[in-house]
Order: structure tokens, then C-alpha cells, then sequence
């Protein structure tokens, strides 16, 4: 069977209960740089069977004998040495279920999530998740498990509900460190506590509850005011071979949204809508256009049948989408919205954006208006401009008695300049150089 030895990963194998030949295999080998984890290996008679879990899919690989099992692991192990093509070469920050930690204050008590006790300090008191605001001391940041805001329907894991309609999104709880006007969806009163962690909130819908009432809220998440443009994880179960998400579009999402932001623009206020934007959506549909450019994001959407894009930026950003989707003809698919950060916004105005947004506070308000907002159609032009040479025609015969008369004018002139400059340098009397100078 395979064993989790700290950090590492051992197998061993157990047929008719012997025991051979113990060896070491590294998470590497187990290509973790894509995200693959092997969990476990399961005797059933003489049947062996193996589970993977990538960010993507869950798989289960049998065999019938040693043979075949080493074959399997010889695959997986040979997986990190492929040379992936560009189009499945993804930033696995958005799958890995990794916390997202910035030093921050707090204006209340707040308590971590680790080890339950007070964060102490007045300023950057801590560490906080920007994605989930999971709370933890910097000791016990190395702690905390890796269950940030989920993006993909492995993610979710053992958390996931199936019924008679298939996959339906669960809550995703995270508990204490309430706001003080925290009311409970249940029974309507006051949660939280400034003394200790109490209670819970629902990171995709926002739900807030007492301990005591969370059994009463029911276990489907309905996704929250944002849920028109929510993929939720479910929805993001695998990736085709050639590296795009399958369309599985869920009906309360028919359309879903991308988003670029441009972290840069603004004098870096895109650091603080890039917050933002993932904890109201999947970060998987959150892109930053200075960490790899707009092209991943629209190619991993590619298949959607439609979809839409808001670009957080000034023009310069739009028309860096606009090209990437010229390049890959996805006019058709998808209509884009701007949301103004910075200078340059020309577009913005024009579109009826206005011309700033720097209240990311007012993010809710925009999406919501991005859902009702109608579609325009934009002529984007490409204008190529270059000098010809000039083929002059032969000259006449009057043509060079002008070009000699003026040739004779000009060399006359400069005779005369250079008389009179020599008459200036020469001359002692006054009268001469003043004529001279006129």
C-alpha cells in the first residue's frame, strides 16, 4: 500500500499479506508540480487499485499484479517530464487550494483560525488569507491546511452532494471572525463573538449562522447574489486534452464571467479589486494581466458556448483583451465590460462606465449592473501607414534655366552675407558697421 511518511510519499506492496521491497518516491516524482496526488493503494483479493487526485479529475487505476502497478507509477512519475504545450501551461495558483497570505490589521479582536487563540498587536497584527480572510498567527500560517475558497470539483473533495440530479454545490464554511452587524440566516440574531471563535459564514453565499442553526440551513449552497456569474466548483470538473474547460455551464450560470485585472493600474489600487473579485467569484474565473497576460484565461473559457469578460484597467488593458480575442476569433462568444481603473479611460465614458472607479466597495453594485447591461457593437480598425518613394519627371529646358537662375540668386546672396560680415569684423568706424548690419 502506499503510506504518508511526513512529507513524502512511500509504497509498499501487500499481496496475500507479504511484505517486499520498500522504496522511496518523492512528491516530485509524483509530478506535484501539476497538482497530482496519489492517495492510496487498495488490496481487494488480488486486485490492486490506486487513486489519483488531481485539481481537475479523480481517477482510480487498477491492476492485477505487481507488473501493471509499477507500470502505473512509472507513468505517474514520468508525467513531470513531459513538455506541456502552452495551451494547458495554467497558473496552478487558482487550484491549488493554496492560502493567499498578506500581513494586515484588525480594528476588533480577532482570533486565528489555527490555534483559536487572540491575533495581539496594534498594526499587521497577523496574517490573513485575501481570498477567504482565513485568520492565523505568522507561527501557525505553516500550519494551516490548505483549504482556501474552492475552484474545481476536486477541491471540493469528500464535501460533495450528490442527489438524483447529479453534483449540487454544498456550503463552504469558515468559522469566527464575524462582522459586528452579523445576523444569523436561521433565527435572525445576533452571531460572533469578540471573545472567542463562534460561529459561521458561508464563503460562497455569504450565509451567517449559529452553530446551533447551521443543521437548519440546509446543505445546497445558493451561491449568493452573485450567482448569475458564479462557475461553481462543480461545474469546473475537468480540462480536455488540449487544455480548455469542458462547457459545463450549470443552469444558474449560463453565461459565465472572466475577469482580468490589470494589478498595476491605478497606482497598484488593481491589487485591491483582485481581492475582491475572488472572494465574490471562483477565483478560477480571476485573472491578473500582469501575472501571464488575458490569453490563459480565454483560452481555458474557449469552449464555452458564451461568456463574458470585465476589464479591470484603462484602454491600454481593453485593447490587450480586444487583440487576444481577435487572435483567437472569439468574437462571437463573449461581450465585454469595463471597469475603469486609472488614467485612460477613454472608453469607459464612451461606454457609459464612467470615467474612475476607485471604491472597491461598490463591486456588488457593478456586477450586479454588468448582469442587466446591453451589448454594443465596437469597430476596432487597424491602420498601416508608409512613405512611397517620389519619382519626380525628367526636367524641361525651362525647368534648368529656373534652377540656374536660382542657383546664381542664391550664390549671390551668400556673396553679399559674407561681404558684409567681413565689413563688420574689419571696420573701426561705427557708420560702416550699422550699414552694414541693416
Amino acid at each position: 500500500m502506499f503510506t504518508l511518511v511526513t512529507r513524502g510519499l512511500r509504497h509498499r506492496w501487500s499481496l496475500e499479506s507479504c511484505l517486499c521491497d520498500s522504496s522511496p518516491v518523492t512528491p516530485q516524482g509524483l509530478s506535484n508540480d501539476h497538482g497530482q496526488v496519489v492517495s492510496l493503494v487498495v488490496i481487494v483479493g488480488k486486485l490492486l487499485s490506486v487513486t489519483v487526485i488531481t485539481p481537475f479529475r479523480k481517477l482510480i487505476l487498477c491492476a492485477e499484479n505487481r507488473k501493471e502497478m509499477e507500470d502505473w507509477i512509472g507513468a505517474i512519475k514520468s508525467v513531470q517530464k513531459w513538455d506541456l504545450n502552452e495551451t494547458t501551461q495554467f497558473n496552478m495558483e487558482h487550484f491549488s487550494g493554496m492560502h493567499n497570505w498578506y500581513a494586515c490589521s484588525h480594528a476588533r479582536p480577532t482570533f486565528c483560525n489555527v490555534c483559536r487563540e487572540a491575533l495581539s498587536g496594534v498594526t499587521s497584527h497577523g496574517l490573513s488569507c485575501e481570498v477567504c480572510k482565513f485568520k492565523a498567527h505568522k507561527r501557525c500560517a505553516v500550519r494551516a491546511t490548505n483549504n482556501c475558497k474552492w475552484t474545481t470539483l476536486a477541491s471540493v473533495a469528500n464535501d460533495i452532494i450528490e442527489d438524483e440530479d447529479g453534483v449540487t454545490m454544498p456550503h463552504q464554511w469558515l468559522e469566527g471572525n464575524l462582522p459586528v452587524s452579523a445576523k444569523c440566516a436561521v433565527c435572525d440574531k445576533t452571531c460572533g463573538s469578540v471573545r472567542r471563535l463562534q460561529d459561521w459564514r458561508c464563503l460562497w453565499c455569504k450565509a451567517i449562522v449559529h452553530s446551533s442553526c447551521k443543521e437548519q440551513l440546509g446543505k445546497v449552497c445558493p451561491l449568493g447574489a452573485c450567482r448569475v456569474s458564479i462557475i461553481p466548483p462543480t461545474a469546473l470538473n475537468s480540462i480536455d486534452s488540449d487544455g480548455f474547460w469542458k462547457a459545463t455551464s450549470p443552469v444558474s450560470c449560463a453565461s459565465p464571467l472572466l475577469v482580468f485585472v490589470n494589478s498595476k493600474s491605478g497606482d497598484n489600487q488593481g491589487v485591491k479589486f483582485l481581492r475582491k473579485f475572488k472572494q465574490f467569484l471562483n477565483p478560477a474565473q480571476v485573472f491578473d494581466l500582469m501575472n501571464g497576460g488575458p490569453q490563459l484565461g480565454l483560452r481555458l473559457f474557449q469552449k464555452f458556448s458564451t461568456f463574458r469578460i470585465l476589464v479591470c484597467g484603462g484602454d491600454g488593458s481593453v485593447g490587450w483583451v480586444l487583440s487576444e480575442i481577435d487572435k483567437l476569433g472569439l468574437h462571437k462568444q463573449c461581450q465585454l465590460g469595463v471597469l475603469p481603473l486609472g488614467t485612460g479611460n477613454d472608453l469607459a465614458r464612451v461606454l457609459g462606465w464612467g470615467s474612475l472607479c476607485d471604491d472597491d466597495a461598490q463591486l456588488l453594485q457593478i456586477l450586479e449592473k454588468l448582469e442587466r447591461a446591453t451589448t454594443k457593437m465596437l469597430d476596432r480598425w487597424s491602420i498601416l501607414t508608409y512613405e512611397s518613394p517620389k519619382h519626380s519627371p525628367p526636367p524641361t529646358r525651362e525647368d534648368e534655366n529656373g534652377e540656374a537662375r536660382t542657383q546664381m540668386q542664391i550664390s549671390q546672396h551668400a556673396d553679399s552675407v559674407a561681404f558684409h560680415l567681413a565689413k563688420i569684423l574689419e571696420s573701426d568706424k561705427h557708420c560702416d558697421v550699422i550699414s552694414s548690419a541693416k
